[in-house]
């Protein structure tokens, strides 16, 4: 086998990229990404979105031999990896365009009701988004980064100018007014959010505030991390980080040691501040992470 990653990794590479990381993650959950047989269709409705409704008079129209093709190279896919054991969104990115291909072709045919009513749902799905974060954002626990009140005046208007689309327009103004509010919102998210989560939702910002607290080569504890947390100090600190997923290990922890630093979510540093035999002292924190000295109560 002539393979030039074979020849540079041996027999390891074999193993870690095909057996590892394409044969197990079928076959198991060796990785912990367990999730449902259809957990690929809100996904798949995610990944096309503003379009996603189109899909509708897709399935309504009579299919010539481009369409099947397209149809089969989209149904494959999401078939063959709703069973595999081990599910993560990006399985199915390639289904993607043979979709966009056949929702594009519905944008150059006459407006039927089919199309009319998809165009209506994907306004009531701009509404709902709308009231979702502009009412009951801190009840999801997502915080976009931006006001619940703007997100809900903006999708109104949104769900408003796509009702009148449905309703007096071409289907090609669609494709036009999807496509700018498409790219309005990256835009968008690229210059106002994205930096905000960046300060807030990412690991980044402590490689420089625990400089001031600890040397590089201590170890800082993390109390039951979110996975995302836990990968990210461990990058940034160049993997001197120990995660602790109990209370009895955290005392164990300071009984040989007198202070350890710790950090921990909101949560969590509630549960710690609960624990009779600990105290802490808060010395920093940045979005909803704090860092805090933990020691023996004396």
């Amino acid at each position: 086998m002539d393979y030039p990653g074979h020849r540079l990794n041996g027999r390891e590479f074999l193993q870690i990229f095909f057996i590892n990381h394409n044969v197990e993650r079928f076959t198991s959950t060796i990785y912990g990404h367990d999730r449902p047989f259809l957990f690929f269709l809100p996904v798949l409705l995610l990944l096309t979105f503003p379009w996603t409704f189109l899909l509708i008079s897709v399935a309504r129209r009579k299919f010539g031999r481009n369409d099947h093709i397209l149809l089969w190279w989209a149904l494959v896919p999401l078939v063959f990896f709703s069973f595999s054991g081990s599910k993560l969104p990006g399985y199915i990115l390639p289904i993607v365009p043979p979709l966009a291909l056949l929702i594009g072709k519905e944008l150059v045919q006459p407006s039927t009701l089919v199309y009319r009513v998809a165009v209506f749902m994907e306004a009531g799905a701009m509404v709902f988004i709308g009231v979702a974060f502009g009412f009951f954002g801190n009840t999801l626990n997502v915080d976009p980064h931006v006001s619940g009140t703007l997100i809900l005046v903006i999708t109104f208007v949104m769900g408003a100018m796509l009702f009148a689309l449905a309703v007096w327009f071409d289907p090609l103004l669609l494709a036009a007014f999807n496509a700018t509010a498409i790219v309005a919102l990256v835009v968008t998210a690229a210059t106002m959010v994205f930096p905000r989560f960046d300060l807030t939702d990412t690991m980044r910002p402590w490689q420089s505030a625990l400089q001031q607290l600890v040397r590089d080569d201590e170890i800082v504890l993390m109390y039951k991390p979110a996975r995302w947390a836990e990968y990210g100090l461990q990058y940034y600190r160049s993997n001197h980080v120990r995660s602790i997923f109990s209370s009895e290990e955290l005392t164990q922890i300071t009984r040989t040691d007198t202070r350890v630093l710790c950090i921990a979510d909101d949560k969590a540093l509630r549960e710690v501040s609960r624990v009779p035999t600990l105290d802490l002292e808060v010395v920093h924190a940045i979005g909803n992470y704090t860092a805090f000295w933990l020691f023996q109560v004396k």
